[in-house]
């Protein structure tokens, strides 16, 4: 299975208009080609930032629906209207290597970096930390890894109803010993990078 995250930036001071066309577009393009589009705002990071994130199958499940989209002469007409309140935007493409549980309104993506000479044992330990860290928290952690981008980062992903329940899931994981050592050893296999963004689904 795969995962897509399109990041946009708006145009300065255009944030609600981009905010407005983006969920328009979106609801439109999952009502005629039967995807499962997401748009989310972040929350604690870059205020003025829009993703766009949908789950595929397959890459060929991808690979069509973009051909899809690229040949509706309708959405190109409204893609040549972003300009005036989207600054920029970027793709990204990653793997599920292990599914999150049910998408709920509240996202929280910590992404920590292997360290290049050691990518093989990085994803067996990470495999077998999200299976303690789902007992542990008692929701499903996912785990995706990059196609696209910096292919050394594992983004660990799970949801929630609420912020307060996103930080009662982290609550469970610092009152375990279990996980506290299991983040101790993953020290040898990882660089000193993580970071954590939460978003909000808001279509």
């Amino acid at each position: 299975m795969y995962v897509t995250g399109r990041e946009i930036i708006p145009t300065t001071g255009r944030l609600q208009d981009a905010l407005s066309f983006v969920t328009t577009i979106t609801g439109s393009m999952n009502e005629k080609f039967n995807s499962n589009l997401a748009v989310s705002v972040e929350l604690g990071g870059n205020p003025n930032k829009i993703w766009i994130t949908g789950f595929w199958a397959t890459m060929g499940d991808y690979q069509t629906f973009v051909e899809g989209y690229m040949a509706d002469p309708k959405i190109q007409v409204a893609f040549n209207t972003a300009d005036s309140v989207v600054s920029e935007a970027q793709d990204q493409i990653g793997q599920i290597l292990r599914a999150p549980g049910e998408r709920k309104q509240f996202a929280q993506m910590n992404t920590g970096r292997i360290r290049h000479t050691r990518y093989a044992e990085g994803i067996e330990f990470a495999m077998n930390a999200g299976e303690l860290i789902s007992s542990i928290a008692g929701t499903e952690m996912g785990l995706m890894s990059p196609v696209t981008g910096d292919l050394y980062d594992l983004n660990f992903v799970w949801y929630a109803e609420s912020l307060q329940g996103l930080m009662d899931l982290q609550g469970k994981l610092n009152a375990s010993e279990e996980y506290q050592e299991l983040f101790a050893n993953g020290s040898e296999l990882f660089e000193s990078k993580y970071e954590s963004n939460i978003l909000m689904i808001v279509a």
